[in-house]
């Protein structure tokens, strides 16, 4: 995130570490938040292919039903690999509560097959050094693990809420009602604030240094740092009323709840053995994690939509590619082309009393390489009727090959009378 580029950042290794890794600056997620970025990068596989969603010259519609295929964690338990997973709040307790996984996998990408929840944790809890004893243990491993302090900085509720006068709710105080606190803080004590990022930062350098330090001496590990999303503000999400009035959010500017390629800008830092440290040119994508991988790992995946990066680390850079985030949960879809031309959804066309009623999404096209930062919409040119096609089509290729989803998912009929209905695809159940 773009708080690792602050140059007050107290961050000793993580700045030692992007000179001694293959540093990718200028990466793309999947989505703008956890919720929607970790089924495609730990799948490998396009979100199109993973829920019903449809996108129609009309606009976008988001999905009603959604799955997870399977997972790099499960393809390489399956491999024989010992799995230390921990994706969590932040780096102090290793546990299952967690809105990356509560929020996301539980409520919509595994909410048909909560029985794989349990591949996200280990059964019992741990705290850090208990974390690396079980990797010290095995001689053949997978862990991930997430450090929600880097997600949001300001993990410390108490020390956020103070910053403003105020004690934090009973909940903690969770979103919406932190990203409000926080742009009140950063507006009337930008300087108290920003130090408060920073030491959520510096705490973050501190864990990873000592996950580096316990396992330096174990043969033939990779090691993947990286951020999962870009923009932690919500700054652009809200053109109109937010769902809770009293939440104090403000409303967003521009031409959408999800516009910039801000929200979906990250970086990744890999440390693999025999390859020399080197920063690479071009755009990363995150869907390309899950096959780097697997090659690295000696396990063979088919049906992937990502590729694997080695033979671009090789090179240094990375070749122009179609790059593609959906939200099915936020309701958002972003589709670039090769060339730079870029079709994203801005927004409902329509909204129903008492919350937003989204059906289908206005959709806006925009060349980034004439227009970086998306001021000219030209979908109703003919260069921009050509992009929309294209993603029309793409995207309805994708769902032409969607993974099976499990039993008790039933997927919609195309509606808005879409003229690139998908063939023999009625109203069914799997």
């Amino acid at each position: 995130m773009r708080d690792f580029h602050s140059h007050l950042r107290a961050t000793p290794f993580l700045d030692r570490l992007r000179a001694e890794s293959i540093f990718i600056p200028a990466g793309r997620a999947q989505g703008h938040h956890q919720h929607d970025s970790l089924n495609a990068e730990l799948t490998g596989i396009w979100t199109a292919r993973q829920s019903d969603s449809e996108l129609t010259e009309h606009g976008y519609r988001s999905a009603k039903s959604c799955w997870l295929p399977k997972t790099v964690i499960e393809v390489l338990q399956e491999a024989g690999y010992d799995i230390v997973t921990r994706i969590a709040w932040d780096g102090r307790e290793f546990d299952l509560g967690t809105n990356a996984v509560d929020g996301g996998m539980q409520e919509s990408w595994l909410r048909y097959e909560p029985e794989r929840l349990a591949q996200f944790a280990s059964p019992r809890r741990m705290d850090l050094d208990e974390w690396l004893l079980e990797l010290r243990r095995s001689s053949r491993f997978y862990a991930h693990i997430f450090l929600r302090r880097t997600h949001r900085p300001w993990g410390d509720p108490e020390g956020l809420f103070a910053l403003v006068g105020e004690n934090p709710p009973a909940d903690g105080g969770g979103w919406p009602r932190d990203a409000s606190c926080a742009r009140r803080a950063a507006l009337e004590h930008p300087d108290a604030f920003a130090a408060l990022r920073r030491r959520g930062l510096a705490e973050a350098d501190r864990i990873v240094r000592r996950i580096f330090e316990a396992t330096r001496d174990l043969p033939d590990v990779t090691y993947l740092v990286y951020s999962n999303h870009g923009e932690v503000f919500d700054h652009f999400r809200y053109h109109l009323p937010h769902l809770n009035e009293g939440d104090g959010m403000i409303q967003g500017t521009s031409h959408g709840p999800y516009p910039y390629e801000v929200l979906y800008a990250n970086m990744q830092m890999w440390v693999v053995p025999g390859r020399a440290p080197r920063v690479m040119s071009g755009i990363g994508r995150s869907i390309d994690i899950t096959p780097t991988v697997l090659e690295l790992a000696g396990v063979r995946r088919r049906g992937l939509d990502g590729q694997s990066m080695l033979r671009h680390f090789s090179s240094g850079r990375f070749p122009e590619r179609d790059r593609y985030a959906e939200n099915p949960k936020g309701g958002c879809i972003s589709m670039v082309r090769a060339d730079g031309w870029k079709l994203v959804s801005t927004g409902p066309v329509m909204c129903g009393p008492p919350r937003h009623a989204p059906d289908f999404h206005r959709l806006a096209v925009f060349d980034l390489r004439a227009d970086s930062r998306e001021y000219v919409n030209l979908i109703a040119t003919s260069p921009g009727q050509e992009v929309l096609r294209w993603a029309v089509d793409r995207h309805a290729e994708l769902a032409r090959d969607r993974v099976a989803p499990p039993a008790g998912v039933e997927l919609e009929e195309p509606r808005h009378g879409s003229r690139r209905r998908l063939p023999g695809r009625p109203r069914r159940r799997y």
